[in-house]
């Protein structure tokens, strides 16, 4: 599955934390861009040829408003639009229209992603009984923008509650989930229709990409994130690690959401050394208790 976005996909998943982070916003990303609103901390912008998706739009800021509450956080962020054929002049990677943020910024496509296209492409490969589960939640013909427009906007803006403060983590692997936790709990609270089609497609996802990838451990994606992993590979990872999102919210909700953002940043690189597996485990165990540190080392 979508083995012809692997040149282009794994451009997306460099060592973004390179970029440095001079202001919040940074707002080096605005040049050129046009300014269409500044209200309530979230300025948009658009690129001359972009368009305001304002159901993502929404989306996003419903999901802000969410995050400063359960954070007690209220930064400003800047949403920026940029059409398919302006992206490489303005956003921090390709392909072009998948979400991506850094420094206070979102940039996202006014158009269909590249990677949606080719991923609708690909899942009509799939045997009749998966497409059909994905067809009753992203139509017929698939319309995967819910996912990789939608969902991975809300996972982008969750990154930006740790960015914020750290953004060093002691596991990359902490980092991703936190985000993907972050909108999960945020779209069973307020979007259960996408919440289930997320997890519907998480679960075709992984069964479909499993034949094709070659590493399965957490220290394999450690050790070979993001580039070494390749696209395919790394949104396997991502599967696995909603899955665990998944319990975690069933038993922590909000409450663990906001722990593990406390632990990202008091454990953060720029404020202690590395531990090994077994220091981080005692310092789960002590910040988040037996129970949740358990849930969250679990592994198969």
């Amino acid at each position: 599955m979508h083995k012809s976005l692997l040149p282009s996909l794994l451009l997306i998943f460099r060592f973004f934390l390179a970029f440095s982070q001079n202001s919040w916003p940074d707002s080096s990303k605005h040049q050129g861009l046009n300014l269409v609103s500044e209200a309530e901390n979230i300025a948009v912008f658009n690129s001359p040829k972009a368009e305001v998706d304002q159901h993502t739009l929404g989306l996003l800021e419903n999901a802000k408003d969410y995050f400063d509450q359960i954070f007690q956080m209220n930064f400003s962020v800047s949403i920026l639009f940029v059409s398919n054929s302006e992206w490489n002049d303005y956003a921090y990677f390709p392909p072009p229209g998948m979400p991506q943020a850094w420094a206070g910024n979102i940039f996202l496509g006014s158009e269909k992603s590249i990677v949606a296209i080719q991923a609708e492409q690909q899942l009509q490969n799939l045997p009749a009984e998966q497409l059909k589960k994905l067809q009753s939640h992203f139509g017929d013909p698939l319309d995967m923008d819910l996912f990789y427009r939608n969902n991975v906007a809300v996972h982008e803006l969750g990154h930006l509650y740790h960015f914020y403060e750290a953004s060093k983590p002691q596991r990359r692997w902490l980092q991703e989930l936190f985000a993907t936790y972050a909108a999960r709990n945020f779209l069973i609270k307020s979007h259960p229709k996408m919440a289930k089609a997320t997890a519907a497609y998480a679960e075709v996802g992984s069964e479909a990409h499993f034949p094709f990838i070659k590493h399965t451990s957490l220290e394999k994606f450690e050790e070979l994130y993001l580039p070494g992993l390749g696209a395919q590979n790394y949104e396997w990872f991502q599967f696995q690690l909603f899955k665990k999102a998944v319990r975690l919210q069933e038993k922590f909700g909000e409450k663990g959401l906001i722990d593990l953002r406390e632990f990202l940043i008091q454990t953060d690189l720029t404020k202690i050394e590395k531990m090994d597996d077994g220091q981080l485990q005692n310092q789960l165990e002590e910040q988040l208790g037996t129970e949740m540190t358990e849930l969250l080392l679990s592994w198969e």
